[in-house]
């Protein structure tokens, strides 16, 4: 699995734009074949932070993300939506989850 946690601070006056194209977004990223999960998650104290929870099936399977229109367009489209400097991206790895319980390691 390949998964990536981002967090984005989005700019107050895009908020519901950026609310409902992030929804779209994720709803065609869930459709794709290397993707396992895309969740979007806001701050219970601050709905301008935006976490998106995103598992792919490998990182090939990331990287042919990046390359359907719709992920081209969308990041067009709401790159100035976004408080760039304060964007956290990280990708995991696995201590426990569904890797190790279907493989009988604990």
């Amino acid at each position: 699995m390949y998964v990536i946690f981002n967090i984005i601070r989005v700019k107050q006056e895009n908020l519901e734009q950026f609310l409902a194209g992030v929804t779209q977004h994720a709803k065609n990223s869930s459709a794709e074949p290397g993707c396992v999960r895309y969740e979007v998650m806001h701050d219970v104290t601050d709905p301008h932070i935006v976490c998106l929870y995103e598992v792919f099936r490998d990182e090939e399977a990331f990287h042919k993300h990046r390359t359907y229109d719709f992920y081209q367009a969308w990041m067009e489209n709401s790159k100035n939506w976004r408080h760039s400097e304060n964007r956290i991206r990280h990708v995991l790895d696995y201590i426990y989850g569904p890797e190790q319980v279907d493989s009988g390691k604990k």
